[in-house]
């Protein structure tokens, strides 16, 4: 009977580790498959992004080539500006210094004008 007794609970336990190893085979399973899952999910979200830098790149090089265009137009028309500057017509008023360059007395109008008096009567 003692032998009968052993014999059960090996039974039993045999019976138990097989139940154990079927529901780690289904665990490890449902792991795989949403691993799976998110391999696809990662898959498709990685060729989006990546589509996405392509137009970016793109957008970056149409922008800096009109950068490029524009700031080519704005120097040439500041070098034309300055040739025409440069010519020494006073006639035109071009080359006479502007109000904001002109130094603090040297511009017309009252202030300068109070400044010029103060200055005289001191």
């Amino acid at each position: 009977m003692w032998m009968d007794e052993r014999e059960l609970k090996r039974q039993r336990r045999k019976q138990s580790n097989r139940e154990s190893a079927r529901r780690s085979r289904l665990r490890k399973q449902a792991e795989c498959e949403e691993l799976g899952g998110r391999v696809d999910a990662l898959s498709t979200e990685n060729i989006t992004l990546r589509a996405e830098l392509d137009r970016l790149k793109e957008a970056c090089a149409a922008l800096n080539e009109d950068n490029s265009m524009l700031t080519g137009k704005l120097k040439a028309l500041n070098g034309d500006a300055t040739a025409v500057k440069g010519d020494g017509d006073a006639a035109d008023g071009v080359g006479e210094p502007s109000p904001k360059k002109a130094k603090k007395g040297e511009r017309g109008g009252e202030k300068g004008a109070e400044e010029a008096v103060e200055g005289a009567a001191a």
